[in-house]
This record gives structure tokens, sequence and C-alpha cells, in this order.
């Protein structure tokens, strides 16, 4: 990514993240309308507040990536999934539903690139990883609804698709980043009294949050890289 000077990164960061916060709302709300009976649980998504705030949420995801990625591919890919990660945040937000399209979505696109590394590599060396990291993201969502915590199908898709898009490790991240903004978020509904620990919040939003963190910086590759090219 060395050849890639930081003129061309911003100009391809205010291009693609300004597209992408553009583009997130009249996606978001068609796939919420198409989830619920109530036609005003888009209405949120005509306010321009909201509006602004994708677009803002969009740039500033879009920085991170392009300024992170170690490589062209990755960096195409990463920019790629950001399309299903902000449509699902807001989806999940107003509807608390994850549309199976915007999974499988990230699925084939995250299948090119393995794909594509394959053959650039001539080597599988990838794959263990994905499959270690999907098992993983499906397994940590799963348990809790076996002990009847509740926990949606959807939500627990969604982990597994995560988990093979960034890995054990970065997923690992994405979920104790996950739990901080969770955490936060509940203090603020128990200082505005506006709810409680016992609120059920969407998971949707949180998780994708960590996951772009994670996308862009990850934590575990500086403590042991070694372990983080395995896993």
């Amino acid at each position: 990514m060395e050849t890639l000077g930081v003129a061309y990164k911003i100009i391809i960061t205010i291009v693609y993240g300004t597209i992408l916060g553009l583009i997130t709302i009249p996606l978001s709300k068609k796939l919420t309308l198409s989830r619920t009976e109530d036609p005003g649980d888009a209405a949120p998504l005509t306010k321009a507040p909201l509006m602004l705030l994708a677009v803002v949420l969009g740039l500033a995801a879009s920085t991170g990536v392009v300024f992170t990625a170690d490589s062209y591919e990755l960096l195409i890919r990463n920019l790629l999934l950001l399309v299903p990660i902000f449509s699902i945040s807001f989806v999940d937000a107003l509807v608390r539903k994850i549309p199976n399209p915007l999974l499988l979505t990230m699925i084939a696109i995250d299948l090119v690139y393995i794909i594509y590394v394959c053959v650039k590599t001539q080597s599988a060396e990838i794959l263990p990883k994905t499959f270690i990291g999907l098992f993983i993201g499906m397994l940590i969502c799963y348990v809790p609804s076996l002990l009847k915590i509740p926990m949606g199908a959807g939500d627990i898709k969604y982990s597994a698709v995560i988990g093979m898009c960034i890995y054990a490790m970065g997923y690992a991240q994405s979920m104790i980043l996950m739990s901080v903004f969770v955490a936060i978020f509940w203090i603020f509904l128990k200082v505005t009294k506006k709810g409680n620990i016992k609120t059920q919040i969407p998971m949707g939003p949180f998780l994708s949050l960590g996951t772009v963190i994670t996308m862009c910086f990850s934590l575990f590759s500086v403590i042991n890289p070694a372990l983080n090219r395995l896993i």
C-alpha cells in the first residue's frame, strides 16, 4: 500500500465515505420497510440529522480502512464490507432484525477475497482461520440461546459471519469492544431514566462498531503477531 500516496487515500476516503453514507439510508429504509408492518418504523431514516450521521460515520470508517489496510485486496474487501455492515446497524437498530441478504453479501465478498488470496499466495493458509472464526463466532452466540438467554437467530448468524471475516482473534476483540459499548449505553439509559439493565437493546450496531474498529486496528496483532497469524 506504500505506492498509494496520501493524496489518493484522502480522495478515496472522501468519495467512498460520502457515497457509503448516502446509500446506507435508502438501502436501510427499503430493508426496514420489508421487515415491518408499521411504515413508521422507518420514519427516522427520513430525517436530515440521521442522514448526516450516516455520512459522518461513512467518512470515519472509510478513513480507518483506507489508512490501515496493508494490501489492495484487503482494502477493497474491507471497503465493500462496510456497505452491508452499515445497513445491518441501521435496520437492526430500528426493527431488531438482521437481513439475510446483507449477511449473504458479506459472505460473497469474503469468499471472493479468500479465493483471490489463495490463488495469489498459492496457499490455503487463510482457510483454517476462516473456518475457526466462523465456528467460534457461531458458538459464542449459540451457547447463550441453549441456556435460555435471549439471542436472536439474526445475531447468531451475524456473529458467525463476523468471525469468518475477521477471524478468531479479531472476533474476540470486536466482542470485547461490543461489551464496552453496550455497558456505556446501559449507563446512558440508567442516567437518563430511559431504561435499565433489563432493557433489551439491539446488538447489531454495537457488534458492527466493534468489527469496524477491529478491521482498522487489531490490538491482538500488536500484542501477539504470531498468534494473530494463526487464528
